[in-house]
């Protein structure tokens, strides 16, 4: 049994991307790594490019094919052909940090985390750096699950023992466009209720234009209430007690604040919308406005927050429309500048 399985989603992904992912996985340790690569249903103009990669790697990849099913569906089918000993969930068209790679291996062998969480950040296509989250500034140490949960966005910002993940008695939220990848890491690790982490960098998301939360489909505007519901049915009453205030901050921040401000910028502002999130929310947690995390989390004073919360969707609708014009006016005198 290696030490580290990593399974990556494929679909539709282009052949330049996946070549970075697939290089940055050649680490000293790769004799520990086990990857499996889940074509989830790709034209078979990329599939080929895909395969030839993986048959000119020296890396130890299983590829398989299936029919198109979500990026939680290809997950779950590769973690049911994996062998590791640990899990770690991969995107595509993302990549590691070699070296801190195997440091990371290094750690796994050593202490078995069930549940082992580090730093990202945010690339441009060519590499350039957008944004950094140093979520963790220690070596590695255990850390408390209700602080961990306030980063839970991502199962690609983890790496689980397998035994821990699989008798957690979560299954990955599929059937939505987004969220299930926020739902699905924060319903684990609750239930698992035990993290470590270490402070270095080792992922390295790329954003890329015209995905799925650059441009989110038509019928999915609602998508995050519905991972999010499905999460909570898989807990237990005692863990959503224990954790109640966290899960209530991650209902407040990503399915009533997020998804306001991606209806506001991609579904013309539909109040109705808005208005069901808000119902949702005022019915599954009806005291949210007690929350304590509204106190001590810096993103809760964001003016855009304090008017979504205050339900002054008109005044937000409105000054959005100002910022925008202003960030024309100044491109349009820049470009009158040169």
């Amino acid at each position: 049994m290696k030490t580290l399985s990593i399974i990556i989603p494929i679909y539709n992904t282009p052949k330049e991307y996946f070549s970075k992912c697939l290089a940055s996985l050649q680490c000293a340790h790769a004799h520990e790594v086990e990857i499996i690569a889940v074509d989830d249903g790709s034209k078979p103009e990329f599939s080929a490019k895909i395969q030839k990669l993986i048959d000119s790697s020296p890396l130890d990849i299983q590829y398989y094919k299936k029919e198109n099913g979500g990026q939680n569906s290809a997950r779950e089918y590769g973690l049911e052909r994996s062998d590791g000993q640990h899990i770690f969930f991969m995107d595509a068209d993302d990549y590691v940090d070699t070296i801190v790679l195997d440091k990371i291996i290094a750690l796994l062998k050593k202490y078995h985390p069930k549940v082992l969480a580090f730093n990202y950040d945010v690339r441009s296509p060519n590499g350039v750096l957008l944004e950094k989250h140093d979520r963790w500034l220690k070596e590695y140490s255990e850390a408390s699950a209700h602080t961990g949960l306030l980063y839970s966005d991502s199962l690609c910002m983890q790496i689980y023992e397998r035994r821990a993940l699989c008798e957690c008695g979560i299954h990955l939220v599929q059937g939505v466009k987004i969220g299930e990848d926020f739902a699905s890491a924060t319903a684990i690790l609750a239930a698992i209720g035990e993290e470590y982490t270490v402070g270095e960098c080792l992922y390295h998301y790329v954003r890329r234009p015209g995905s799925i939360l650059q441009s989110p489909p038509k019928d999915s505007a609602l998508d995050i209430v519905r991972a999010f519901d499905t999460a909570l049915q898989q807990l237990s009453e005692a863990v959503q007690i224990e954790y109640h205030d966290e899960l209530e901050w991650l209902a407040i921040l990503h399915v009533f604040y997020y998804n306001t401000i991606r209806i506001l910028d991609s579904y013309a502002g539909n109040e109705q919308l808005i208005e069901k999130a808000r119902n949702w929310i005022n019915k599954r947690y009806p005291h949210w406005r007690k929350n304590p995390y509204l106190k001590t989390e810096p993103i809760a004073r964001a003016t855009s927050f304090v008017l979504i919360k205050n339900n002054q969707i008109l005044l937000l609708k409105n000054s959005r429309k100002i910022f925008r014009r202003m960030k024309q006016n100044i491109k349009k005198w820049l470009k009158i500048k040169r």
